[in-house]
């Protein structure tokens, strides 16, 4: 494999992670509009990178292969629950 090959290979590893943590940062703004946030938008897009990247390398090395539904799943999860403690949505 080439350089090329391997860093396309790369970026469509990461882009369902990246994908996700821009478009839960948009829509709980949208959902918690009234809610202040713990951590600025920017912040809440790294962090949710960052997890969302380290759920599809634990989805790759335990289920052998990327992809699988389960792994998207748990990412969703675990988004949208950090987006949930970033609002404090327990609260009222």
């Amino acid at each position: 494999m080439d350089s090329l090959s391997l860093i396309v290979h790369l970026v469509n590893f990461l882009a369902p992670a990246v994908f996700m943590a821009a478009w839960m940062g948009v829509l709980s703004r949208l959902l918690w509009r009234h809610k202040p946030s713990l951590v600025k938008p920017w912040q809440q897009f790294v962090l949710n990178s960052l997890a969302g990247i380290a759920v599809l390398i634990g989805g790759l090395v335990l289920g052998g292969q990327d992809g699988k539904m389960l792994t998207y799943t748990l990412l969703v999860v675990v988004c949208a629950s950090l987006q949930w403690v970033f609002f404090r949505a327990w609260r009222r």
